[in-house]
Parts: structure tokens; C-alpha cells; sequence
């Protein structure tokens, strides 16, 4: 098949909406492909289901039998050896072309790379969301471009208000703790102004109660950590950002720690919230030194950091603060669409 157009998608997601990457690397981008360029599109999500395994079976046989003209295939991070992603070998196999592996984490360093190195080596292209994992996959696939992971269009900005201020980071704790404890937590620790850490992702109580006995001898301190939050509901969330005035991204320099979107980076920044975060992988694309942010890879650097923008309030962090907005198209749907439709078209052509 030879176009020069998309017209439907199919979708095949490695997990359910719960998981951020399957919300923001599918089902926004194709709800934003449809209303803005009227691409159709199916989405399948693995499940033991009724109602799952007949959505798969209805979309898997009409992919095999009566795939649409000037449509795409995408296999997302598909990872398992079970049944869903046995299936999907299959359907490769028939239907090779115009297929797509998209991937947004280097899942081959924590789990069997067996499956993940069928579908970089078989797929037409591959997506990756950092160039770190373009770099990786052009060791199997020549063809693999960078689709940085999108921020929707929240519209919600940070109000200007330093009476409480307020140092934000929102991530899954366990996955980050290491990197919080030995690059962030200690700056935070010698702080001596009164300041609010607040922390959007403690899911346990034991977790909960180590973040709070690590900070329980600096008064100066006061920890917010909302529990229960919805995930799913977007607005929510990026609420909860606006009431930061720094948000932090410290990342130890790890092969999986290079290898993701720096979304949380993104997050900050399209709410107008200047970052402080570590030189590592795709943080060096978005944040630009001095301008809507600084790096920070010692507790020292990340200590001086936060007092060289509390000490700067509110001149000089208003233009941090708008120059992290101006940021916004470099990672926006917009771009996530352009960046898409440009590589799909290359392996059209």
C-alpha cells in the first residue's frame, strides 16, 4: 500500500487507561486526530473480559480480513509472551506494512526483551519517546523517529501567589525513590525558610510515613501528600501542579532513567511552573539553563537552586514563569500530531 495520507488507525495498547502512557501517547492524540484531521481510529486495551475479548476479536479480524485503505497499525510497548501479544506477533506477520512499534520507556532493561525486540526488528517504524530509545532501537530498526510524549491542552495556569511557598513533584514514589532521596530530599532537608513540599504520588501508608520521618527534624518543612488522588481525571491533576512554584525532576542517571519523555517536565512547564531537574535524557531537551529552569544533580546544586528563585521572587521568576508557557508547543498535540504524520508519511512514500 503506497499513500500519502492516514485515514483510520488501529491501536493496540499493552494495558488499560489507568496507565499515563496509553492516555497520552493514544487515547488523546486519536481523540485530537479525529475532531482535528478526521482520522477514525480503533483501540483494543488487553483484558480477560467479555467485553474485552470481543473488542479485540472484532478489531483483530477486521485488521486480518478488511484492513482500511491508507490506515496504521500501531503494537504499543507490547511486551508479554502471552496470548494478547502472541496474537499480535501473528497479525504482524500478515499485515507487515505501514505497522508501528511505539515505545515511551526501555522496558527491555526489567523484563524479557524477547517480544520487544520482535516488534522493533518486524514493524515498518518505530516510535520512541526519548532520544535515548531512538538510539537503542536503531541498533534493530534504521527506521525509528522521536515522538516526545504529549501534554494535553489543559488550558490551566498557575496563579502568582508566594504566601506559602511551595516546591511540587508528582511521579509514582516507588519507581522514584531512590532518585529523590539521594538527589532531592536532602536539599529539602536543609532549607531554612518556611516552605511546603508537596508530593502527588505516595501510595501507601508505609510510604507515606518514611517521607514524613525523613523530614521530621526540619520544622521549617510542612509536607503536603494528598492521597486517593484520580489519576484519570486530568484537570485534577494539572490543579494540583498549578499550586506548585517549583516543580523538581531529579533522575539518577540510570539506562531507564535516560530513556524517558521527561513527562513530569512537561507537566510543570505547560502549567507556567519553572523546573528544577537533573541532566538527564530528555530533561536537557526541555529545560533550558536559566531561562524556564536550572539542572540540578547534587543536593547542593538542587539547595542552591531553590534559594536562587525564592530569593528572586517575583521579577525574576515571572519570566521563568512565562518562558516555561513558551515551551508548550515543543511538546503539545499539535506537535505530537506533526511529528507523527511526517514519519508515517517517510515509510508511505
Amino acid at each position: 500500500m503506497k499513500s500519502s495520507k492516514i485515514c483510520h488507525i488501529y491501536w493496540f495498547a499493552y494495558f488499560n487507561p489507568t496507565e499515563p502512557s496509553v492516555r497520552y501517547r493514544a487515547i488523546y492524540p486519536l481523540k485530537e486526530f479525529n475532531e482535528k484531521y478526521g482520522i477514525s481510529s480503533s483501540i483494543v486495551y488487553p483484558g480477560y473480559d467479555f467485553q474485552s475479548i470481543l473488542n479485540f476479536l472484532i478489531i483483530y479480524f477486521s485488521v486480518l480480513f478488511f484492513r482500511k485503505k491508507e490506515s496504521i497499525i500501531v503494537f504499543q510497548k507490547i511486551y508479554t509472551n502471552g496470548i494478547y501479544a502472541s496474537s499480535l506477533k501473528i497479525l504482524l506477520f500478515f499485515r507487515p506494512g505501514q505497522t508501528v512499534y511505539d515505545i515511551d520507556d526501555a522496558d527491555y532493561v526489567r523484563r524479557p526483551a524477547e517480544t520487544i525486540h520482535y516488534f522493533m526488528k518486524n514493524c515498518s517504524i518505530c516510535a520512541a519517546g526519548s532520544q535515548s530509545l531512538v538510539e537503542y532501537i536503531q541498533r534493530l530498526n534504521s527506521s525509528a523517529f522521536l515522538l516526545t510524549s504529549p501534554v494535553i491542552n489543559h488550558g490551566l495556569i498557575r496563579a502568582a501567589n508566594f504566601s506559602n511557598f511551595t516546591i511540587g513533584w508528582v511521579g509514582y514514589y516507588g519507581a522514584h525513590r531512590n532518585s529523590l532521596h539521594q538527589l532531592f530530599f536532602p536539599a529539602v532537608r536543609a532549607i531554612d525558610f518556611p516552605v511546603t513540599l508537596k508530593i502527588l504520588g505516595i501510595a501507601s501508608d508505609a510510604e507515606e510515613q518514611e517521607v514524613r520521618a525523613y523530614f521530621k527534624s526540619n520544622h521549617k518543612v510542612q509536607l503536603e501528600i494528598p492521597r486517593n488522588l484520580d489519576w484519570l481525571n486530568e484537570h485534577s491533576i494539572y490543579l494540583q501542579i498549578c499550586s506548585f512554584d517549583i516543580g523538581v525532576s531529579p533522575l539518577l542517571n540510570t539506562e531507564i532513567n535516560r530513556a524517558k519523555s521527561a513527562f513530569k517536565l512537561k507537566q510543570y512547564l505547560s502549567c507556567g511552573v519553572p523546573v528544577l531537574a537533573s541532566r538527564v535524557g530528555e530533561n536537557t531537551t526541555f529545560l533550558k539553563e536559566g531561562i524556564n529552569g536550572y539542572f540540578c544533580d547534587t543536593p547542593e546544586e538542587f539547595l542552591n537552586s531553590i534559594y536562587t528563585i525564592y530569593q528572586a521572587l517575583p521579577d525574576v521568576y515571572s519570566q521563568l514563569s512565562q518562558n516555561a508557557l513558551g515551551t508548550i508547543p515543543e511538546f503539545n498535540l499539535d506537535n505530537y500530531w506533526e511529528s507523527f504524520r511526517q514519519s508515517i508519511l517517510s515509510i508511505q512514500s
